[in-house]
């Protein structure tokens, strides 16, 4: 994956959520960690969005905390 296309999947990530934080070029890679209330994919354009988000992901974690989801995504890069 290129960094454009990080740049993008970023993005529409905080267009979902205020509570993003992101650390990048941590050896070729970026780790991203999310906080959500709930994750709802109530039609086929959203499923196949996260989906394809998650595709691009080499490892994912997801933790449920108090009050909501915590989303561990890790990405790397060329």
């Amino acid at each position: 994956m290129n960094r454009a296309t990080f740049i993008r999947i970023l993005t529409a990530i905080k267009l979902i959520s205020n509570n993003v934080s992101v650390i990048e070029n941590f050896n070729n890679k970026a780790l991203v960690t999310i906080q959500v209330p709930e994750i709802v994919g109530d039609s086929t354009k959203q499923l196949r969005s996260l989906s394809k988000m998650l595709s691009y992901c080499s490892y994912v974690s997801i933790k449920a905390e108090a009050g909501g989801l915590v989303i561990t995504l890790e990405f790397d890069w060329d």
